[in-house]
């Protein structure tokens, strides 16, 4: 890891394309030493004033590459902390290339994918709850994602866990204080007081886990599948609920083969939407494969749409279908399609076992009943509640792992209080929750979690 932090790393930190402009960025003890000798301006053999651009011309040799503006920033106050230059040229990726050579040239090698923010966490310029935001909010899909993942990278989790850390470490200190003078049957930790600050840790520790599901619902989005026998309307509500002709659509059943999925924003709520093919029992081989993937999209949902039709008979695949939906502990959605047409008498059939208020009547086609169920989607997805304004969520499941661990290191550590076990069983499991909560923070995260976390980032991030 020091020979890693002693190279002098470059990327492209732009998207790849055509553009206005493109920056490459420089990073390490080498940066300014590298850069000047392919920069010409007036000021080429010295390094700018720090957070100041200039003027000048990348050159290789004697032959202009590029017109740029360079900002020099002097470490620490970067955001690595090290010594960082970037370069912004013209959006080409010739240009971009070119100059990247020539960096790499002056004994500077490509960075790897999230290492300058990697290295920003090894600086102490960003804990790893605040890094593995920077990756969050870089592909937000949503304005609830966005405004999350900015509060994470404001510190705000952050904040909360380092309160309920501190608060560990100094009973956790107390306690071993007290097996430095066993002999002296000293307490420095009232018991009555580590028990009732065990409980408000228990607290905080409990508000944060139930964000989780709000939380991975805006970073991650929600599988929603919609299911049901062929020709009922599936691929005309994912069309209808996408604004756009995504699945082809015809009278003949079994026009959709494999799944297709899409995303849509509802207000803020991501959702994936997969179509599937339909459900039925007389198919041949690549129909077989397609409904394949249908259960395997099931097992998988977060969400279920069962759709059938309105104006046809009552089919036992309507029936197979509604046990395997009812047996999959997700949230579904009951709808009855083509409302639209004459309703066939065999219908009613659909209230055995359902209570009617469940049932979406909708027509895919004219789009009456989709507003009502767009709505009926979102409030299940936040559980009726929407992020705040300011208000801290666990996205992702390592955090929200890491939470239940500690959540119980403090039980054990309370039943020990309660069975008047000795100080040094407390404070075993006083570490153990610290040891967790600080794999959120990056105090305790093992190496190989840190350099998975990393890898997921772009190159030049």
């Amino acid at each position: 890891m020091t020979h890693m932090m002693n190279d002098t790393i470059a990327a492209i930190a732009t998207p790849p394309g055509i553009g206005g402009i493109a920056i490459i960025r420089i990073s390490g003890p080498n940066a300014w030493n590298a850069v000047k000798h392919i920069f010409k301006s007036d000021i080429s053999n010295t390094a700018p004033e720090s957070h100041h651009a200039c003027h000048g011309w990348i050159m290789n040799g004697k032959e202009p590459v590029d017109e740029v503006l360079l900002t020099w920033f002097e470490a620490p106050n970067s955001y690595t902390g090290e010594e960082v230059v970037e370069v912004s040229g013209h959006g080409g990726p010739l240009i971009c290339q070119c100059i990247l050579d020539l960096l790499l040239n002056h004994g500077i090698r490509t960075a790897e994918p999230g290492e300058f923010t990697k290295r920003a966490f090894l600086n102490g310029k960003l804990d790893l709850n605040q890094a593995e935001a920077v990756a969050d909010l870089i592909h937000a899909k949503t304005e609830y994602a966005r405004r999350v993942a900015a509060y994470q990278l404001e510190g705000r989790l952050s904040e909360r866990i380092t309160t309920i850390r501190d608060t560990l470490i100094r009973n956790c200190s107390l306690l071993e204080l007290e097996l430095d003078f066993g002999e002296e049957d000293v307490e420095f930790a009232s018991r009555n007081d580590l028990k009732s600050g065990l409980i408000s840790i228990q607290k905080s520790l409990n508000e944060l886990l139930s964000t989780f599901n709000r939380g991975r619902v805006c970073r991650d989005g929600i599988r929603l599948v919609i299911a049901g026998r062929p020709n009922v309307g599936k691929s005309s509500l994912l069309n209808r609920l996408i604004e756009k002709e995504r699945a082809i659509v015809t009278d003949v059943p079994g026009t959709t083969r494999d799944t297709i999925e899409e995303m849509l924003d509802i207000e803020g709520v991501l959702f994936v939407i997969t179509d599937t093919a339909g459900l039925r029992s007389e198919s041949g081989l690549v129909e077989k494969e397609g409904i394949r993937r249908t259960y395997a999209a099931l097992n998988a949902a977060d969400m279920i749409i069962w759709m059938t039709d309105a104006s046809q008979p009552w089919l036992p695949e309507d029936e197979n279908l509604l046990l395997s939906v009812r047996q999959a502990q997700v949230p579904c959605f009951y709808t009855v399609n083509k409302i639209d047409l004459k309703p066939h008498p065999d219908i009613s059939r659909l209230t055995q076992g359902i209570p009617n208020q469940d049932i979406l009547k909708i027509s895919a086609l004219t789009g009456q009943g989709i507003d009502t169920l767009i709505q009926k989607l979102k409030s299940t997805a936040l559980s009726g509640d929407v992020p705040h304004e300011g208000e801290t969520l666990i996205t992702r499941a390592r955090h929200a792992e890491a939470v239940r661990s500690a959540l119980n290191h403090v039980q054990s550590a309370q039943d020990s209080i309660k069975k008047n076990m000795s100080q040094e069983f407390i404070a075993l499991d006083l570490r153990g929750a610290l040891e967790a909560l600080g794999c959120i923070t990056g105090q305790t995260t093992p190496d190989d979690i840190l350099n998975q976390i990393f890898s997921e980032f772009c190159i030049g991030k």
